[in-house]
């Protein structure tokens, strides 16, 4: 689903996007730049696989490939949020990534099929986002697939940690 050339078109793409915004004075906080980044990796399906449509409407899918629905959840941080009431099941891309001091983009990005009860429900009245996070990622890595990057395990004393590995094309 996601292709080498997928990710060098969003890669070369959100540097080009970041130098823009730099250029022009832009401030852009992560929480835009991962919707752009979202936006651009859209844009790069639909482009480059054949049988992906990006709808580019809230009432629909991220992606349709081949009609199947296919969202993109993308952080800078180590958890992925997904709303109570735009939550679907389906196939989910996840997308962690973080920035070179060039604004060269590096990603890890992984893929599964997820129901809504695999999402950890909010426990406050006043935020609705659903999560899922790095740990559970671990603990289910066999069932997804990784398409960049790779996930590490590690103990600080008896605590278990994880750690988001990001990956920078190979040019």
């Amino acid at each position: 689903m996601i292709t080498e050339s997928v990710i060098a078109r969003l890669t070369d793409d959100t540097k080009e996007l970041f130098d823009f915004y730099d250029k022009k004075g832009l401030y852009k906080t992560k929480k835009q730049k991962s919707e752009d980044i979202s936006g651009l990796l859209e844009n790069a399906m639909a482009s480059l696989i054949d049988g992906a449509v990006a709808p580019k409407i809230d009432a629909e899918p991220d992606i349709r490939l081949h009609g199947e629905p296919v969202e993109i959840k993308t952080t800078s941080g180590e958890t992925w949020f997904s709303g109570t009431y735009s939550k679907r099941e389906g196939h989910f891309i996840f997308v962690h990534w973080m920035l070179k001091e060039d604004n060269r983009p590096e990603f890890f990005m992984c893929g599964k099929e997820l129901k809504k009860d695999a999402w950890k429900p909010s426990t406050s009245d006043s935020y609705y986002a659903t999560t899922y996070d790095k740990k559970r990622l671990y603990k289910n890595r066999d069932k997804w697939t990784f398409y960049k990057g790779w996930l590490e395990a590690y103990y600080r004393g008896k605590q278990q940690c994880i750690k988001i590995h990001t990956a920078e094309m190979e040019r």
